[in-house]
């Protein structure tokens, strides 16, 4: 069975918190001024354990306007919301706008709960029960079970107990892949223990000794112990109130409205790409530059409003925005939202985040607005493809996408195999790479070292560490080389350290083509005695070029000195290997017997073979490498 948490929602004074005290024998009016008002300013929590002993969470939400946004906190995670209306009164302004809030975040799971049923004529009851009817025929609350209460008496108490765990036993389990997050909604510190935070667990699992990271600062934290409705536990699940008591961390350091991650690589952002729903009795929709109120999470943060393909978005109209905030959040796609009208402070809007960190874009931009659809509307293929060609770094783990898009490990390798097969995404050892970035990539390495070729037409190839430096921008290491085995299939080929297209031929003209003789013949009746650069660029006024062309093809630089006969080494290397095979290990003195050298060129041969990793020298003799 899932775990899950239920919200309360209704106008101030219809009862919400005496319901769930009656429910739970908790009381969540907690602070001397909530109870001096009579109502609750701060989210209030409470477990409730039904009677197949499955215990699950309570948030108790304001309902008085001015504490709207502490009710928006509440509701992320929540399963089941029970929305809570006075028999006497009906449905109220607040109630109305609730209803907005729950429904632009995406909630469609309700119980109305009409309370003080006792105290009222059933007549009036009646009525008032029709007129609820009648406003929330239009909204996901139309077939909603309502139950009639009243928590004094306890009239109701234990059919609304029966309804709830009728809707815990039907309720998914939510998956505990990807890392870890919680949106802190209290801060406080407990003497003994120090730093205690609350939440409910979006995502992944949590245990004791884990390392997270607070964001949107990056602090890093330790995990010190877990409660779960007021009991120590050793993890904590997706959809669980918890209680983390957290080490390295004061205080100061962490509020409400930040987000606990086990994940890294969450990102703090000044934009969010976003798709809204505009209220229809919203005046004027939403413009340009229009300053809002942006509820996510459990942060409240102004921003500015970018509309994206369009003028405005009119009331009663979805569209993409892109939001200007004043401050910086850290969510992830699919999060939900609600923005408010910066005065008067109304609900205004609603929707779902597509892009947790985008950049600036042009409004009218066409890819862009693509983009977008595909992240509103797309299978996962769809998903996986925006977010390979997108994202800032071309190559992509496996753990990276699953964080992103929150889904199965199984069906997301299933999925990526088909587009492996279909050729639209290329595996490799630093990651996934979508093929239209790969073309990106291939064409600026085949920019890079075409103009290598038009300088140097007689040099084989571009020297790979200098290849490497050229393409390095956002690419790692790893990914350099992973691009590199890529090239290698079609269009690019490697030799001696170096690179070139594979179209690519060095051409020697009648002039070059004398100096290339002259080289191999001095060479040649060198034998194993290397020749000094300088001696052989003055056998012609093309020989220095051509010596340049030569290396690592017809002749080998033993150093940036002396230089051999590419035939001789190669023989050279033939004796040593037979001799080794034969003795066991071969000395200085050895080689120079058998190739009939000098001890100065034997050593210049041998040191250049210990780098080529030919031979490896012990003590006073060498052995294969």
């Amino acid at each position: 069975m899932a775990n899950i948490v239920i919200g309360t929602a209704g106008h101030i004074d219809h009862g919400k918190t005496t319901l769930i005290k009656a429910l739970t024998g908790i009381e969540t009016d907690t602070t001397k001024e909530e109870k001096k008002r009579g109502m609750s300013i701060n989210l209030g929590f409470a477990y409730l354990d039904l009677p197949n002993d499955k215990r699950v969470g309570i948030v108790d939400v304001p309902g008085h306007e001015k504490f709207i946004k502490n009710m928006v906190a509440g509701l992320p995670g929540i399963n089941l919301v029970l929305l809570v209306i006075d028999a006497a009164e009906g449905i109220m302004p607040q109630t109305k706008e609730h209803i907005d809030i729950l429904t632009l975040l995406g909630i469609r799971d309700f119980l109305i709960v009409l309370t003080k049923v006792d105290t009222v004529d059933p007549d009036l009851k009646e009525l008032v029960v029709e007129d609820i009817r009648e406003q929330l025929a239009d909204t996901p609350l139309a077939e909603a079970d309502l139950i009639e209460t009243d928590a004094v008496s306890g009239t109701g108490i234990n059919e609304l107990l029966a309804k709830i765990q009728e809707h815990s036993e039907e309720a998914q389990e939510r998956s505990a892949n990807g890392s870890a997050r919680l949106n802190v909604d209290r801060v406080f510190s407990v003497k003994g223990f120090g730093t205690v935070i609350t939440g409910t667990l979006l995502d992944g699992a949590i245990n004791a000794g884990d390392e997270m990271y607070v964001y949107p600062s990056g602090k890093k934290t330790r995990v010190r112990n877990i409660q779960v409705h007021e009991t120590d536990v050793k993890s904590a699940q997706p959809g669980q109130r918890t209680a983390l008591n957290l080490a390295n961390l004061s205080t100061d350091e962490i509020q409400r409205g930040d987000v606990l991650s086990l994940s890294e690589k969450l990102e703090a952002t000044w934009m969010l790409d976003v798709k809204v729903s505009c209220l229809p009795e919203v005046e004027g929709g939403i413009g340009l530059w229009d300053r809002v109120r942006l509820l996510v999470g459990t942060r409240e943060v102004m921003a500015r409003t970018v509309p994206i393909g369009v003028d405005w978005i009119g009331p009663g109209e979805e569209g993409f925005l892109q939001l200007r905030l004043e401050e910086q959040v850290a969510v992830k796609e699919r999060d939900h939202f609600i923005l408010r009208a910066y005065s008067p402070m109304q609900t205004i809007a609603g929707g779902e985040v597509l892009d947790a960190a985008p950049h600036k874009h042009r409004r009218f931009k066409a890819e862009i607005i693509e983009s977008l659809k595909a992240k509103e509307e797309g299978s996962l293929d769809e998903l996986i493809a925006d977010f390979l060609n997108n994202k800032k770094q071309p190559f992509t783990k496996a753990k990276e996408l699953q964080e992103y898009l929150g889904v199965d490990q199984e069906e997301l390798q299933q999925v990526l195999a088909e587009m492996i097969s279909d050729k639209r995404v290329l595996e490799t050892k630093a990651g996934y790479l979508a093929q239209a970035r790969y073309q990106k990539l291939a064409a600026q390495a085949t920019e890079i070292l075409s103009a290598y070729h038009k300088q140097y037409r007689l040099r084989f190839g571009m020297p790979l560490e200098e290849f490497r430096s050229r393409m390095r921008g956002n690419l790692a290491e790893k990914e350099i080389s992973a691009l590199i085995v890529l090239l290698k299939a079609a269009a690019v080929k490697e030799a001696n350290d170096k690179i070139a297209l594979q179209e690519f031929e060095v051409v020697f003209n009648k002039y070059q083509q004398t100096a290339k003789e002259k080289i191999e013949q001095t060479l040649a009746n060198s034998g194993y005695t290397p020749v000094k650069k300088e001696e052989l660029a003055e056998l012609d006024k093309n020989a220095e070029e051509v010596l340049e062309a030569l290396n690592g093809e017809s002749v080998i630089f033993l150093t940036h000195e002396y230089v051999l006969l590419g035939k001789v080494f190669a023989q050279a290397v033939n004796a040593i290997q037979n001799y080794i095979g034969e003795h066991g290990q071969m000395t200085l003195g050895d080689f120079r017997d058998v190739t009939d050298s000098s001890r100065k060129s034997s050593m210049l041969i041998l040191e250049y073979m210990d780098k080529q990793g030919i031979t490896k020298r012990v003590e006073n003799y060498r052995v294969l490498g």
